[in-house]
């Protein structure tokens, strides 16, 4: 067996109101606690960030939280976007489809749209754009989408869902596709608005794509000092 010794753990926490009825004081040690739209908090990791690994972002990995925090982040997720009437949920890879399907379920839905990664040999190559995202910079991907399920979107009122929102790259990237297959991009929901980088990206594509926008938790920039991590001033999103 390989032993690997010093890669850490994730951990994320949920906190009720109760237990903290002050938000703490910055410097944080380890983790940040994120406010809930209902007045718990949900704590989440740092995750320094290369070059340097001096800044960092307050963790959220989808598909390793428990499954409350799930529970709770989708019925957030759903409550916020159900006033834009979607007709069609579609769903990001990879972390946003651990969200796309549940939150589709909690709209009333009975399917939804995943998009994918990986090449079926019946895609088409004009059905895909590249995306590169705050975890992986370097080497872009490129997402599709199985042209057996243009039908559904066609005329349709879509929202997309993702887990995190931070560079925009991800969120460009499947608007882009969107774009490409006249879909009609009425709201787009994550778990998490992290940082505030991602809204010159999509004002870049159209101007009301930021307001479209929705999340229950926002997390700004994080700066490393003596003692921890502290918010750095002007990087909390709207």
């Amino acid at each position: 067996m390989t032993t690997v010794t010093g890669t850490g753990s994730y951990r994320e926490r949920l906190i009720p109101a109760a237990e903290l009825p002050c938000f703490p004081d910055p410097p944080y040690p380890a983790a940040y606690p994120c406010l809930l739209p209902d007045g718990d908090y949900l704590e989440l990791p740092f995750l320094a960030l290369p070059p340097n690994f001096d800044t960092a972002i307050a963790f959220l990995c989808s598909n390793q939280t428990s499954f409350e925090v799930e529970d709770r982040l989708t019925t957030y997720m759903a409550d916020l976007i159900r006033d834009r009437q979607p007709e069609v949920v579609v769903g990001m890879p990879t972390l946003g489809m651990v969200y796309a399907s549940i939150v589709a379920k909690k709209l009333g839905h009975d399917r939804y749209v995943p998009l994918g990664y990986s090449r079926k040999f019946w895609y088409e190559e004009a059905l895909s754009v590249p995306v590169r995202s705050i975890t992986s910079p370097i080497t872009p991907k490129t997402v599709y989408i199985d042209p057996k399920l243009l039908e559904r979107l066609d005329g349709k009122r879509v929202i997309l869902v993702e887990d995190v929102v931070s560079t925009g790259g991800t969120l460009s990237a499947e608007i882009a596709l969107m774009q490409k297959i006249g879909a009609n991009v009425v709201g787009i929901v994550t778990a998490v608005k992290e940082t505030n980088v991602w809204v010159n990206k999509l004002s870049a594509i159209d101007p009301t794509y930021p307001t479209l926008v929705t999340a229950p938790i926002r997390c700004p920039l994080f700066s490393k000092v003596a003692g921890g991590w502290i918010p750095v001033e002007g990087t909390l999103p709207p």
